[in-house]
């Protein structure tokens, strides 16, 4: 099938042109350069490159930059499809009163049976930012996706990489995204800024710690194989030298990402390392278990779902419109078959409308509703506490042997707790590099939880910031 990809990305934009399939067609590619990106110069970079090339204004796929959408890997009990999507959406919703086009690519199944999805999501006014420039310049989307769900294809499409255990480095920008592979399946990845010049002798240090920081990960996990190699992507020989003694001292072999033979040979000679982020997309499979990551398609159903709320509203009433109707007429054919009762009927309506009958009935079903939502929230308080007796009390002194885990450079942030699992989550913050397998060990042994998971590493405004989702250890566990 016919397809091209349009990818935005922060300093340029790719388009490539070709047939989708197991084994894609690339017939074109072409490049424009975004001077930092934004809507403003991508949307003339793209129209010059559709004005100078004449590209087909038809069966667009649209890749988002990375900073308009937020990702993440859940786990997910077995259920049905239209189950799981309900879960990621919920999952993936940035607040309460707000709207996400969330869609998901299942990654395989963990030890106990349960689903690993990778996620992603694209706030609805967002997404209609981008919908709204394609539209004016005259681009009709059949989809769109995220350069992550491009890459867990190619990864499944390399046949090089089945078994192996290795970290693949793709550059993109003043980016890099560093995505660790363990025994051939995606297992976990990170996107860092870039803060010394590519080539620079301080670009290999930063590399190498980059490296070493993915691989403390792994060890931590302990999920099994030997991590062996480092591949890298977008980033030119010359300038990825300066990284090779580093990582090597690791222990690591170094080379360049290896050419996928799904794909046929590209025009021009041109390395599909080169292309990251655009020509994977168009990496398709019959299977039906490999499920195609579709925004697009999440966000017309997000919108249909609120019109058809409106609808549903009027289907509803209706009937019930109708049926006062048919009660009307019939009431007045009784009260004409019934003339001796009018006076009393009358009285009967006198008295309904009295504004202080009315009034006394208001102040009672005001009573009513108020006693409903006391005994309502009573059962919450027996069922809250029924749930947090199992659990150790969340309070100053739990924060405090928290916090005391991560020394005076760590400090810990309150993102979440349920308690109904005992789940807590919380962010540990530091101006340094936190030790990841260290501070997950001390979490352990501080005897409070039963499970921690690493969930993020990121980093901001000079500031680490690693995310974890820990289970509390209940009273029947302790003992």
């Amino acid at each position: 099938m016919n397809t091209t990809v349009l990818a935005l990305q922060e300093e340029q934009v790719l388009v490539a042109v070709g047939k989708s399939g197991a084994q894609p067609s690339v017939q074109a590619l072409y490049s424009a350069p975004a001077h930092g990106g934004g809507m403003e110069n991508w949307e003339k970079a793209i129209g010059a490159l559709w004005q100078q090339h004449r590209l087909p204004t038809r069966g667009i796929t649209l890749v988002l930059p990375d900073e308009a959408v937020a990702t993440k890997t859940i786990t997910a009990p077995s259920m049905p499809e239209n189950k799981l999507e309900e879960l990621v959406r919920h999952e993936m919703r940035p607040r309460e009163d707000q709207l996400a086009a969330a869609d998901y690519v299942p990654l395989g199944t963990d030890a106990e049976g349960r689903q690993q999805l990778f996620c992603a999501a694209c706030r609805k006014e967002t997404m209609e930012e981008y919908l709204a420039m394609t539209d004016r310049l005259g681009l009709r989307l059949q989809s769109v996706t995220v350069t992550m769900a491009g890459r867990l294809k190619l990864l499944h499409a390399m046949q090089s990489m089945q078994g192996k255990t290795c970290i693949w480095l793709c550059f993109e920008g003043s980016s890099v995204l560093s995505l660790l592979v363990e025994n051939g399946e995606y297992r976990y990845s990170s996107r860092s800024r870039i803060f010394s010049e590519p080539g620079t002798v301080d670009f290999g240090t930063e590399m190498t710690r980059n490296v070493s920081g993915t691989m403390q990960f792994h060890t931590a996990s302990r999920s099994g194989g030997t991590l062996t190699d480092v591949y890298y992507a977008g980033c030119s020989d010359d300038d990825f030298e300066v990284c090779l003694a580093g990582i090597r001292g690791l222990g690591l072999k170094v080379s360049r990402l290896p050419e996928c033979r799904a794909f046929r040979a590209l025009p021009n000679g041109e390395r599909l390392d080169d292309w990251l982020g655009c020509a994977e997309t168009l990496i398709r499979t019959v299977l039906r278990a490999s499920k195609e990551l579709d925004l697009l398609h999440s966000y017309r159903r997000l919108s249909r779902g609120r019109k058809g709320q409106t609808g549903l509203l009027h289907s509803f009433y209706t009937p019930i419109a109708v049926c006062l109707v048919v009660c009307a007429a019939v009431w007045c054919v009784f009260l004409q078959m019934n003339s001796s009762l009018s006076h009393r009927t009358d009285d009967i309506n006198d008295w309904l409308n009295d504004p202080t009958v009315i009034e006394q009935y208001n102040e009672a079903a005001e009573k009513q509703q108020r006693n409903d939502n006391l005994v309502q929230g009573l059962q919450q308080v027996r069922n809250l506490t029924d749930a947090l007796a199992t659990y150790p009390q969340v309070d100053s002194a739990l924060m405090s042997k928290i916090g005391a885990a991560g020394g005076a450079q760590v400090s810990m942030v309150l993102t979440g707790y349920d308690a109904a699992t005992g789940a807590l989550q919380f962010d540990a913050q530091s101006g340094s590099v936190i030790d990841i397998p260290s501070y997950v060990l001390k979490l352990q042994k501080t005897g409070l939880f039963r499970k921690v998971d690493y969930t993020g590493y990121t980093y901001e405004d000079g500031v680490y910031v690693l995310s974890l989702n820990c289970i509390l250890l209940g009273e029947e566990a302790a003992e």
